[in-house]
């Protein structure tokens, strides 16, 4: 039988289409994956074919969210803003890798986009250069070298959602990988990266129970010291929150109860921070609740004494959320 020319053409084109494919198949790059235990957070889509590379969450953190460029950062390099605001609640940090060729100005307008469809409300937006002098530091600590970038490339965009009673705030930095060591980390020079900080509130708080004025009075008869996990400050600084009164009112309730009483009142850190740094911030916030008490509630200040161990009297080990949340306490102490 005679073989139909047309056959054997389609034939041979087949075969080709599947080498070809074969061959892309064999050549063809691997699609990056997640690191182990990672995932987005809910609700927000990542760049199409991004990988995360760096995962980490914490229950309760304070968070200082930008509202304007970082021009300065202080003796531990934390980036200093020209305008910010303080936020706490839970963290969830995020670090992606997008495919290799694609530029950071279009991650940055996909997630610009997500954002706004989600109902976000930009808070601060600055690109390369207006994100300030020391945009460097705004990431820094995270755990990896991965942020070597190009300030030209980046792009930096805070927001905030609020839902059903619940807060979620934003920090998202977009730029291009531009030299240094990635351990364990594969990233091409020109590769844009992410780094997505989200922080719940409203749902996720410190839930420490207040100590009342009986307990304080047993703990420091039975123990000799009480610790007091209701009384709370703005990170790295000594300004006392308004969520702090009701630990404050028991521990004035105490002091009414038991006009003889006299205390010491010491203030304890984590050991985030240079040691120096924690020890002027424990005795500042020492000092910040003998203030309180003689000023709001007419204690004597002759009863109180305010001193500060910074993080050199731990109670658990800071190498977990949990841990440092416990060594960050104010306790009393009989003089």
């Amino acid at each position: 039988m005679e073989q139909n020319p047309m056959n054997s053409v389609i034939g041979t084109i087949g075969r080709i289409v599947a080498l070809a494919l074969a061959l892309a198949a064999m050549t063809a790059p691997a699609a990056a994956a997640d690191i182990k235990g990672a995932k987005d957070y809910p609700g927000i889509k990542r760049f199409d074919g991004a990988s995360i590379v760096v995962y980490s969450t914490q229950k309760f953190t304070r968070y200082t969210l930008p509202l304007g460029p970082a021009d300065d950062a202080d003796g531990d390099n934390k980036p200093i803003f020209s305008a910010s605001k303080q936020v706490s609640g839970a963290l969830t940090r995020l670090s992606y890798t997008a495919p290799a060729g694609i530029s950071s100005d279009d991650v940055f307008e996909n997630y610009e986009n997500e954002l706004a469809a989600k109902g976000y409300q930009v808070l601060f937006k600055a690109d390369g250069g207006a994100i300030g002098k020391r945009q460097d530091a705004i990431f820094s600590g995270i755990g990896t070298q991965l942020f070597d970038y190009s300030p030209e490339a980046a792009h930096l965009l805070t927001a905030e959602l609020t839902k059903d009673g619940a807060t979620v705030d934003i920090a998202l930095y977009v730029t291009e990988f531009e030299d240094g060591y990635t351990p364990g980390i594969e990233v091409e020079k020109g590769q844009a990266i992410v780094q997505l900080d989200v922080i719940e509130s409203g749902t996720l708080q410190d839930k420490m129970v207040t100590v009342t004025a009986a307990e304080i009075e047993k703990g420091l008869t039975a123990q000799g010291h009480i610790a007091l996990y209701g009384i709370t400050f703005d990170f790295a600084k000594a300004d006392l929150k308004p969520d702090s009164k009701p630990a404050l009112d028991q521990v004035a309730q105490f002091l009414k109860d038991d006009p003889a009483a006299k205390i010491h009142v010491v203030g304890h850190t984590d050991n985030v921070g240079g040691l120096e740094t924690n020890m002027t911030l424990s005795r500042a916030r020492a000092a910040a609740v003998v203030a309180a008490l003689v000023k709001q509630y007419g204690v004597s200040a002759g009863r109180l004494n305010p001193a500060g161990v910074g993080p050199l009297a731990p109670v658990a080990p800071n190498d977990s959320d949990d841990g440092r949340a416990r060594n960050r306490r104010v306790e009393l102490i009989p003089q």
